[in-house]
């Protein structure tokens, strides 16, 4: 790494490692770290506590309108943790992680124009330092230029695995199984969408997380940062 990109991207589907390795990355280098899924989890979340109407009713017309009048009320501050995102006084922080939430965001990110209205909003945060760019379609659609760029993949079973295993000690009641059902169901609906779906950037490095531990796949992500020449 010759100097310092303004933008690395890590991709993967749910449950891969993503999230966390790229925080660690961010905190290894001193980047912001930027997480799409964050947005949309937040936009998901907006509905489901102030338009559930909207999301039972499958109306995306509706869904993107609720988004756009609620959307002010958000504000949105990037560090090395990750976005820090509030909705008026309220913090948003374990609401973004619940399983009514997970289930319903990727037909809110299916919509294109709440998918433009998030692109935006991720490329005027990055604009303002360095950042780690993690999520699913940053290294193909939002940051296609990006020099760096990994896509973490992982056994649907060994996803469902650790999703499990994060909401059992957040106490969230809930079997593996109906995690597993959720995490390919949510694959199917990822790669299938007509706009930006999930796939593997073009010059991405692919990593297999399914046996190696966040430390493991830091460090072969920061060998080949440091090692390659782009």
């Amino acid at each position: 790494m010759k100097e310092r990109p303004r933008v690395i991207t890590i991709d993967g589907p749910a449950g891969s490692g993503k999230t966390t390795v790229a925080r660690m990355l961010a905190r290894h280098l001193g980047y912001g770290l930027l997480e799409s899924g964050t947005l949309y989890r937040a936009l998901t979340w907006l509905l489901v506590t102030q338009d559930p109407e909207a999301l039972s009713g499958g109306d995306p017309s509706r869904m993107l309108r609720s988004i756009q009048e609620h959307l002010p009320r958000f504000s949105f501050e990037l560090g090395s943790e990750g976005l820090r995102i509030s909705f008026g006084s309220r913090r948003l922080q374990e609401e973004l992680r619940l399983p009514e939430v997970e289930r319903r965001v990727s037909a809110v990110a299916a919509i294109p124009e709440v998918r433009n209205l998030v692109n935006d909003i991720l490329k005027r945060l990055a604009g303002k330092g360095p950042v780690v760019a993690e999520g699913r379609d940053m290294g193909s659609v939002v940051f296609p230029e990006a020099p760096y760029k990994f896509f973490l993949s992982a056994s649907p079973e060994v996803r469902a695995r650790r999703r499990y295993l994060e909401w059992r000690a957040k106490g969230i009641s809930v079997s593996e199984e109906e995690v597993l059902r959720d995490i390919k169901a949510r694959d199917e609906r990822d790669s299938s969408r007509s706009t930006a779906p999930l796939s593997i950037p073009e010059g991405a490095r692919v990593i297999d997380t399914s046996q190696l531990s966040p430390q493991e796949v830091l460090r072969v992500i920061l060998r080949e940062l440091f090692s390659s020449h782009p």
